[in-house]
C-alpha cells in the first residue's frame, strides 16, 4: 500500500521524536499531560492518500463524559474528541491553508523509503511550532488555526 513506506519512516523517526518530548502513542494519535491539560496530536491522512497533516488541540485531562452518557477514558482521548473550532494544523508551507497541497505530500515517491525518511525528518524539524502552541499559544509559521472555510 501507498503508506507503509510512510509508516515505516513515522515509526523510526516520529515515533521516538515524540516519546522523547513525553507524548504515548497509540498512532496515529499522541498524547501528553501537561499541567492538569491533555496535550493531543494526530497524523491525518489526506482522505485521497499521499499527503497529510499534524492536527493538534488541548483539553482538560481527565475522562470524558459525552453528551450521550458514554465515558471516554483520558488514555482514549484524542483529537477527535475537541471542539473543532479550538484545534490547530501543522502544515508543509507557511501559507495558512485547508488545501491539500498545502499537506506534506509523498504521491510522487511512496514508494522511496529514503525520501519518506526525509519528509519525516521535516516534519519533525518543525515540531517544535506544535511544542510552543501547546505552551504558549504561539502560532508559527507552519501552523495553520484550524477553520472549515
Amino acid at each position: 500500500a501507498m503508506v507503509s513506506k510512510l509508516r515505516a519512516s513515522t515509526k523510526k523517526i516520529l515515533e521516538p521524536a515524540m516519546a522523547k518530548e513525553g507524548f504515548s502513542i497509540r498512532y496515529p494519535h499522541f498524547q501528553r499531560k501537561r499541567n492538569g491539560r491533555l496535550e493531543l496530536v494526530n497524523l491525518e491522512h489526506d482522505k485521497w492518500g499521499g499527503g497529510f497533516f499534524l492536527e493538534f488541540a488541548e483539553r482538560d485531562a481527565g475522562d470524558l463524559q459525552t453528551s450521550w452518557g458514554e465515558i471516554v477514558p483520558e488514555a482514549k482521548i484524542d483529537v477527535a474528541y475537541t471542539d473543532p473550532g479550538a484545534r490547530a494544523r501543522l502544515l508543509a508551507t507557511t501559507i495558512p491553508s485547508s488545501s491539500p497541497k498545502d499537506y506534506f505530500r509523498y504521491d510522487s515517491f511512496a514508494d522511496d523509503r529514503e525520501r519518506c525518511d526525509a519528509l519525516i525528518e521535516e516534519l519533525v524539524s518543525l515540531l517544535p511550532q506544535v511544542l510552543r502552541w501547546f505552551e504558549s499559544g504561539v502560532v508559527g509559521p507552519n501552523v495553520a488555526p484550524f477553520s472549515d472555510s
